[in-house]
């Protein structure tokens, strides 16, 4: 079905990395090569990680030092570090992976699957799910949007976009990038990713996570519509009205003072169209 091998770049994730680590040693179609790029961990992760090196050869670790997390482009330059250092040059599909994820045994079997059986696929992973209050609660996403955590990229289609961008929003300018250039992206309900840390969980300051959440929005040339409607939205979601606000604000503050703005017209054009589609069935439902 194509092989595949798995960069994963990790930071201080002793409480999770075991499980990640134990659900891709349990996969029935296992990576040819497992790269995890401990990027300047400060717990006991590189100890962890070690005890799997040293009985498995598949799997390599490479230690970056410590140093100031940068929000999307310190992650993408981790992952260019693990590639960078392939045994395997010959492969069909290369995943970005987090280190807090645990999965079922033939999740990547039936990912294969499902590209071998769509030549047009071209990025795909299941949907991250979340515990709340003691059940799994599947994170809201549109179905041809691959989340961060886990990425599974088809060699083609990874050449055409020329692989990650090192700046804030990489993980949504990949996709839409794709779909620009004629390929299909999509996230599968029934492959489950528990995912133990949401998105912005390292940030713990509130008023920079979702400012930075706007800037993000403007950076890919969001309509400014809906980054408005989708800031309301929030506001009716823990925590309560701040969050929304704080969004809206980021945006606009980018908006009014010309803040930088991926310089990429086909990619934005993309985005607005859909996010045109979404305003007017969202409409339509309340009409």
């Amino acid at each position: 079905m194509g092989s595949y091998l798995i960069i994963s770049p990790v930071r201080n994730e002793e409480a999770y990395i075991e499980k990640t680590i134990n659900s891709v040693l349990n996969q029935t179609i296992r990576p040819i090569e497992y790269i995890i790029v401990n990027d300047g961990s400060t717990d006991n992760t590189e100890y962890i990680i070690s005890k799997y090196v040293n009985k498995h050869k598949w799997i390599k670790t490479i230690k970056r030092p410590p140093k100031d997390h940068a929000p999307g482009a310190g992650v993408v330059k981790a992952f260019y570090e693990g590639l960078n250092n392939i045994s395997y040059k010959n492969w069909d599909f290369i995943v970005k992976l987090d280190g807090d994820l645990q999965f079922e045994s033939k999740y990547f079997e039936i990912l294969l699957r499902r590209f071998n059986n769509n030549s047009k696929l071209g990025i795909a992973s299941g949907k991250t799910y979340q515990y709340r209050n003691g059940r799994l609660v599947m994170d809201s996403m549109p179905d041809d949007h691959v989340r961060g955590p886990a990425k599974m990229y088809r060699r083609k289609c990874w050449e055409d976009i020329g692989g990650l961008r090192k700046v804030l929003g990489w993980d949504t300018i990949d996709e839409l990038n794709a779909q620009v250039l004629g390929w299909e992206t999509k996230s599968y309900k029934d492959l489950v990713l528990i995912h133990f840390k949401p998105i912005g969980y390292k940030q713990k300051n509130i008023f920079k996570r979702e400012t930075t959440a706007g800037e993000r929005q403007h950076f890919l040339g969001y309509l400014p519509t809906f980054a408005i409607f989708r800031g309301v939205y929030r506001m009716f979601q823990k925590p309560y009205f701040i969050a929304g606000f704080l969004n809206i604000y980021g945006f606009l503050n980018a908006l009014f003072f010309s803040k930088s703005r991926i310089n990429d017209q086909n990619i934005i054009n993309h985005l607005r169209k859909k996010q045109k589609q979404r305003l007017l069935l969202k409409r339509r439902l309340i009409n």
